[in-house]
């Protein structure tokens, strides 16, 4: 006990003594500026929101929590200035507008009915959709996803309101709809 006392009182003794060897003049001496990082990209609540799904289902697997995380990533990545401005996003963009078309059948008089048939398939986001305009207004759209159909047609019965008949279907249940819709 004695022997750590004495071993303490030295290398205090030591510590306080000993002056510093360094010859520096504090007066003449300049500031440290640190600089500051703007490389690094800052996550914020928003950027997490935007990866991670908020609307979590009881009976949904880790499996399929990890594809849709995984989905969201890829597609905020791809969705990024960095990747759109690349050789690689520009040529996923005209990739994408060539599997889009337009059909459109004119009437036989000016007054007749125009029908249009609008085809895309948005093959990076796994989607399908098909939609017509002319004596109504019908959308069929597929989620590869998720393997989800959606069918939704619209006929106006009033000005300002349509009346909306929709079915989606998917490998658990078929859900089927009618509805009224308002235009402001």
């Amino acid at each position: 006990m004695r022997r750590l006392g004495s071993i303490l009182l030295l290398m205090l003794s030591i510590l306080t003594c000993c002056k510093c060897l360094a010859k520096i003049d504090l007066k003449s001496t300049k500031p440290l500026v640190i600089p500051q990082d703007t490389v690094t990209p800052r996550i914020t609540s928003e950027d997490v929101a935007k990866i991670i799904p908020t609307d979590i289902k009881k009976d949904e697997t880790t499996s399929s929590m990890m594809t849709r995380i995984a989905d969201r990533t890829f597609n905020a990545w791809f969705n990024s200035s960095t990747v759109k401005n690349s050789a690689v996003g520009r040529m996923a963009e005209k990739t994408q507008e060539k599997l889009k078309t337009d059909v459109v059948v004119a009437g036989a008089k000016p007054e007749d009915t125009t029908h249009k048939f609008s085809f895309r398939i948005e093959a990076f986001q796994a989607l399908a959709k098909i939609e017509y305009t002319g004596w109504m207004k019908a959308v069929v759209d597929y989620d590869a996803k998720v393997s989800q159909t959606n069918v939704e047609v619209k006929e106006k019965v009033f000005q300002n309101k349509d009346l909306v008949l929709s079915h989606k279907k998917n490998s658990e249940q078929g859900l089927s709809m009618i509805g009224l819709a308002w235009s402001w």
